[in-house]
């Protein structure tokens, strides 16, 4: 039922409809096009094919099915993509309702422990309604007014032992699963108690919106800690969520905007000031899967600290991640007469207020050394020292030698230096550190990954062109019949290789899955060329790099006799 319900969905959803509620295609002969979702780029690479019903951008390489586009549009799992789907398509889900839960439930615990959020959120909300304490700290004190009460559903976890945990009890669930999603802790006795009491409870949603953890807020000051977050569990990754994402992803994009800050709390004051672009990382440290998610919306992305907070290591870490990411984030600072957004919040022109804060924004590097310098004693060589180490591993982290030289120019300006002796120096600090050394290598790792999916990209794009036939799609029958000939003898050399596969109809899932994709590229590039002439020239000139090179080792392989390897090269001269 599981698979006829994946099949359902995918017969009844066309491909180029979801695609065009985040893309605005255009037609390209039998395709659309438009510049990829997924990595920037100015020249359309994004592929959809009506036909096929699949996807393909050929910058980034990712693509298949509209599932798959959901998944990573979204940033969902699977099942969240299909459910999505079939909702959009108004399929029942009930009919497949048995089997779905028991798949999605042995794929993963998102299905329960959504609902077991759903149900602790409404008893949180029931529980604010009913305390005029909660309901009083949130508006006359934090000055948070209904409206967004409301939207983000801030609710109130009573000073309880019990009755939250008899409450999902009642709705079968068990102690451990209760346990595992911190909705409750264990005394010395064995005996579990409720985790969360006399807090503000803020919901946690993935892109999606559904709850899958919480942040819990002190209402009595002398309470500690100030938060307590659930505990990470297998169902979610905290590394991979940021408070107020879902709320903000469209707003982010018609803005082109994103303001970090830390808290809860800073996102709704932000909010209460009609910034409707913020995000929080729920006071943990931001992580590459944080700042990959953030530059799928946008790369002009400002964070802001309290002004007790403006540097640490955790900061200084979260620079280097932007870096590497080819990002270069701003700081917005909040005149020291207002500590946070809050204060600022409380301003009848506040927004005004923040407005020309945002405006005045600087780049990170620059505040990050503004920081440090309150934080060294620059009179000191050995703190000065300090610092300047501090802005070289900056420096280093990025990997555009343009942006490093640019950055070299501002340290030295704002020391005091002249150039020349700052580069000497940031060289003589490059040539001994151990780290970069470290860095240098991965990149060097990288590099010969990208290299060898390279080259099986160019053997998928060879071996597609007889998939299904689709040479004698492309080509009359005298070029098409020597290229099947010069391939099948390929075959011959190489017995377990993709080509052979695709000539036995014994491809594996995942081959066929690459060799549609690079089906598509071939009808991208062929479909509007008039002439087979032209066509036959386009194959060759794009293949001819990887022809070149099996050529040579097909040439020496033991598999072939020596009339097949004259046969070989008498093909390939006239092709």
């Amino acid at each position: 039922m599981a698979n006829q319900l994946i099949d359902d969905v995918l017969n009844s959803t066309d491909i180029v409809d979801v695609v065009s509620k985040y893309v605005p295609l255009k037609r390209a002969g039998s395709n659309f096009v438009w510049c990829c979702p997924f990595h920037n780029e100015k020249t359309p690479s994004f592929v959809v094919s009506p036909t096929k019903q699949i996807f393909k951008c050929f910058g980034c390489w990712e693509g298949w099915n509209v599932i798959s586009f959901v998944q990573k549009i979204e940033r969902i799992d699977f099942w969240d993509a299909i459910k999505e789907l079939a909702k959009n398509q108004h399929i029942d889900l009930e009919k497949y309702d048995i089997n779905i839960k028991k798949v999605a439930a042995d794929s993963d615990e998102k299905w329960k422990l959504k609902r077991m959020h759903s149900l602790a959120q409404n008893y949180f909300k029931e529980q604010l309604s009913k305390s005029k304490t909660a309901t009083k700290y949130l508006i006359e004190e934090r000055h948070i007014p209904q409206q967004l009460i409301e939207l983000f559903w801030i609710g109130y976890a009573p000073d309880k032992h019990y009755e939250l945990i008899q409450l999902l009890r009642e709705k079968w669930f068990t102690d451990s699963d209760i346990l595992e999603w911190s909705f409750a802790k264990k005394n010395a006795n064995s005996e579990i108690y409720g985790f969360f009491r006399n807090r503000i409870t803020f919901p946690i949603y993935d892109i999606m919106g559904n709850i899958v953890w919480y942040s819990a807020r002190v209402i009595n000051p002398e309470d500690k800690p100030k938060y307590l977050n659930s505990a990470e569990h297998k169902a979610f990754e905290k590394s991979k969520i940021l408070y107020g994402l879902n709320f903000a992803k469209n707003n982010i994009k018609q803005h082109q905007k994103i303001i970090i800050v830390e808290g809860q709390m800073d996102v709704l004051w932000l909010a209460r000031l009609w910034f409707p672009v913020w995000v929080a990382t729920s006071w943990t440290a931001l992580t590459e899967e944080h700042v990959k998610l953030l530059k799928r919306y946008t790369e002009n992305i400002y964070l802001m600290f309290d002004n007790d907070n403006a540097w640490n290591q955790a900061t200084q870490r979260a620079l280097k991640l932007f870096y590497q990411q080819n990002i270069f984030p701003k700081t917005i600072h909040i005149p020291s007469q207002w500590k946070d957004a809050d204060n600022l919040a409380n301003e009848e022109n506040g927004k005004t207020i923040f407005e020309q804060c945002l405006k005045e924004s600087k780049d990170w590097f620059v505040s990050s050394y503004e920081a440090l310098r309150q934080t060294f004693d620059m009179t000191s060589p050995i703190d000065k020292q300090k610092l300047i180490n501090i802005m070289f591993e900056l420096i280093l982290s990025v990997d555009s030698l343009a942006i490093q030289e640019h950055y070299k120019w501002v340290l030295a300006e704002k020391l005091g230096f002249a150039y020349e002796i700052l580069n000497a120096q940031f060289k003589k600090f490059k040539s001994t550190d151990w780290r970069l050394q470290i860095v240098q290598q991965s990149r060097r790792q990288e590099t010969q990954k990208k290299e060898n999916k390279f080259h099986l990209e160019r053997e998928y794009l060879f071996v597609a062109l007889f998939r299904n036939d689709n040479i004698k799609n492309y080509l009359w029958e005298t070029k098409s019949a020597s290229l099947i000939s010069f391939a099948k003898l390929l075959t011959k050399a190489y017995p377990d290789s993709p080509l052979a596969s695709t000539f036995n109809a014994t491809c594996s899932e995942e081959e066929s899955k690459k060799i549609e994709e690079l089906t598509l590229r071939w009808d991208k590039q062929l479909d509007e060329i008039a002439t087979p002439e032209k066509k036959h020239q386009v194959i060759i000139q794009t293949i001819l790099p990887y022809i070149q090179n099996v050529l040579q080792l097909a040439l020496k392989s033991p598999n072939l006799s020596n009339d097949e390897k004259k046969e070989l090269l008498q093909i390939r001269k006239s092709l």
